[in-house]
């Protein structure tokens, strides 16, 4: 079979890369086209665009640069004219999958399936999203429980659960994992875009400074210019500034503060304790709006997912010192909070556990879907 594969950021071309190997166990023919990163090209294969390219995050900052996304579209479009797929395969990456891809897929090769792998949360906003879903993919991949209802509901019945790829990362991870560190610190992960880090860490350093027993680490990533933590680094005594090992940075740590995103996800299957906070400029508007306008009832994977609160989410206007300071301080010591915590992360777990490994699961509805042509 040939497989055209599109994945935009780091955590879809590691997504992608797994399940590019495991298409390639049960599909020896497997050949391979796409536009991803440095795992996706380790695998092998033809890579038509460097997804490293386009790491363009923001608005402004997409604005500035719509004539390389644009000429990116192009060149994937003409690939797969030349290619003629059997399957394409869209990760997450929304934005360009359904400018460039789904629709010009359906248009000019009716004969290729299109599968959806981690489909849009499309549950949380741009729910005209759904439509094209509904139309325009064959099999939609979800890594959510919850979301089954959900498109079950708006009539996309192509949706198939196969697990959730960061719980196959993390088992994989703690199965390898062993520590150094003998100095308990909190980790902080003030997120991966560059407003993220400048408008989170400062108050987050300040809390997390408080507590005088423990040091600090930060998990940082390469795709940011280490002078973008910098200043916080020289303001701030007994911070440490770790790239690219997020995992072991969290997993190492007595607790942590964390922005929303998969990472709330992953810290919870690693097991530590952790507050989610968000900055945002709109203060309680933000929360106003999220209370009014979103459908959901938590803005982390790690509440959505049980379906409850088990971590306290302070954005918008709750996120201040004295209430980051107040929920953090009980995980930090032994005692019930922390305890039910720690047992609520183990029934999220069980909720996404599934019999086999998500990368598998995913190929073999991908091969199921590819055979049945």
């Amino acid at each position: 079979m040939n497989y055209f594969l599109v994945s935009g950021e780091a955590s879809g071309d590691l997504h992608t890369s797994r399940l590019m190997k495991e298409l390639r166990s049960l599909d020896p023919s497997a050949s391979f086209a796409f536009m991803g990163g440095p795992r996706m090209r380790e695998v092998g294969g033809e890579c038509v665009v460097a997804s490293e390219h386009l790491a363009f995050m923001g608005f402004i900052d997409v604005a500035k640069n719509i004539g390389t996304i644009r000429e990116a579209g192009k060149a994937i479009q003409m690939a797969l004219i030349n290619s003629r797929p059997d399957v394409v395969i869209c990760t997450d990456y929304a934005s360009f999958c359904f400018r460039y891809v789904l629709p010009f897929v359906r248009k000019h090769l009716p004969q290729t399936k299109i599968v959806y792998f981690i489909p849009p949360k499309v549950w949380a906003w741009k729910k005209g999203r759904i439509k094209k879903l509904r139309t325009d993919t064959d099999l939609i991949l979800s890594i959510f429980p919850f979301e089954i209802p959900f498109f079950q509901q708006h009539q996309l019945e192509q949706v198939k659960y196969i697990g959730n790829p960061s719980l196959e990362e993390v088992e994989q991870f703690l199965s390898g994992f062993h520590t150094t560190d003998t100095a308990p610190y909190i980790a902080l992960l003030p997120g991966s875009r560059r407003s993220e880090v400048a408008q989170n860490l400062p108050t987050m350093l300040r809390v997390a400074s408080s507590f005088p027993d423990l040091s600090i680490k930060i998990a940082g990533t390469s795709s940011l210019p280490k002078e973008v933590y910098q200043p916080f680094l020289n303001d701030t005594k007994g911070v440490e500034l770790v790239i690219d090992d997020t995992y072991r940075v969290v997993k190492g740590a007595k607790a942590a503060l964390v922005t929303s995103g998969t990472a709330t996800l992953e810290t919870a299957l690693i097991g530590t304790p952790q507050v989610v906070c968000y900055a945002q400029r709109a203060g309680y508007l933000a929360n106003y709006v999220f209370k009014r306008l979103f459908t959901t009832p938590y803005i982390s994977l790690v509440n959505l997912v049980a379906d409850k609160q088990v971590v306290e989410e302070l954005f918008g206007g709750l996120f201040t010192e004295e209430k980051i300071w107040n929920a953090l301080a009980p995980l930090t010591i032994n005692g019930e909070k922390r305890d039910k915590m720690l047992e609520q992360y183990r029934e999220i777990k069980e909720k996404l556990q599934t019999a086999q490994p998500s990368s598998r699961l995913a190929a073999e509805a991908i091969l199921e879907l590819a055979r049945a042509r």
